[in-house]
């Protein structure tokens, strides 16, 4: 890579670090009334009645697409590989974006899909499978919100990462998330946690998601921190590898993701009630609603048929990454240089030939110890 390219592709990171830190598409699809709509339909399930959820959501601020579009403006896509990477991803970025904006469950559903691919009858069939052969495992959450947040400091400090911090949301659609952008770890207040999701959760927020972007950070090509448009599946494929490598990866949790899997499946055709109905028979209730929950996010007419098959990455993912590194083992240090997905790899080991990749400093062990 000559060194014009390279200083070019790091002022267009620089931008776009700006540019990004004000789209948490995150923020905009996640219920506002999501424990009242619970409840509801709760009660409704209880009087044998159908009840699908009428979500709400914060509304996207006036003008959000402009600074982006102007961005996109000077992008030659055609110049090289990583500017078209760059381009793609501002592209899907703009496309979620209206989609949280317009919560058509059509233009969700077909920008998702797009992405993620819809999930295949083999993989659909294999969620089954792993559902029918793992044994349901119940452990008491005595963890708050509160004690894992004071985990996750005391994880990030121990690292050396002080300039992350960790917050307790009381809005979310998951347990726990990473925001890269603004060096964020978010916790939902309103869930505990047990003691192996503490463990498991340390090595795949902070061991997989935080210290992919703490190196792409290091890295001579700072594109590298971010996550663009299709890199889900190494990495939540790579934080579910560091789950069952480090021996913190339970049968529950490899049950959440195969259910994950059938309820994007279930949802693309169905309304989120009768997909809470399917579920149930292999989960708790509770869980069974933030999976159906999950699947109609940004919806707010949960009984048309459609779906955000985000989630099916998880399981889909981890399959893909162990059986990648089952054959090409030296390049797991490749994909914990960045947020990269496995399609990058080919453009790595040439980075890696011209003296242009670091090696990775931060490694989940650094937690384990």
């Amino acid at each position: 890579m000559e060194k014009s390219t390279l200083q070019r592709l790091n002022d267009l990171s620089e931008q776009l670090q700006a540019l990004y830190e004000p789209f948490n598409v995150a923020h905009y699809t996640a219920p506002l009334n999501r424990d009242s709509e619970k409840q509801k339909l709760f009660a409704s399930h209880v009087a044998g009645k159908t009840y699908n959820p009428q979500f709400t959501y914060h509304e996207t601020p006036s003008e959000w697409d402009r600074s982006l579009r102007q961005f996109l403006n000077q992008l030659k896509p055609n110049r090289n590989a990583w500017e078209q990477w760059i381009y793609k991803d501002v592209v899907w970025t703009l496309d979620v974006m209206q989609a949280a904006e317009t919560h058509d469950p059509t233009l969700t559903t077909t920008t998702t899909v797009n992405t993620y691919g819809e999930p295949s009858t083999e993989l659909v069939e294999a969620a089954y499978s792993a559902l029918n052969s793992l044994p349901k495992e119940t452990e008491k959450r005595t963890i708050p919100a509160r004690d894992m947040a004071e985990r996750m400091r005391e994880a990030l400090a121990k690292a050396g990462l002080t300039n992350w911090c960790v917050i307790v949301s009381d809005t979310m659609s998951a347990r726990m998330s990473v925001r890269s952008v603004e060096q964020q770890v978010k916790i939902s207040a309103g869930h505990s946690f047990t003691v192996n999701e503490l463990k498991r959760l340390l090595v795949h927020e902070i061991g997989t998601h935080v210290f992919r972007y703490a190196n792409g950070a290091l890295q001579p090509l700072k594109l590298l921190r971010f996550g663009f448009y299709n890199y889900l599946f190494a990495e939540e494929g790579l934080a579910a590898y560091h789950e069952f490598r480090y021996g913190v990866q339970a049968s529950e949790d490899r049950r959440r993701y195969a259910l994950r899997v059938i309820g994007a499946h279930l949802s693309l055709k169905s309304s989120l009630y009768d997909v809470f109905c399917e579920l149930i028979q292999y989960t708790s209730w509770d869980e069974a609603f933030d999976i159906a929950m999950r699947a109609k996010r940004g919806f707010i007419d949960t009984s048309v048929p459609g779906c955000h098959v985000k989630d099916k990455v998880y399981f889909e993912g981890f399959h893909q990454v162990c059986a990648h590194l089952d054959s090409y083992p030296d390049d797991y240090a490749l994909l914990m240089c960045g947020k990269v997905a496995l399609d990058m790899l080919p453009m790595l080991r040439e980075l890696c030939e011209q003296e242009l990749l670091t090696q990775p400093k931060y490694l989940p062990e650094l937690l384990i110890k």
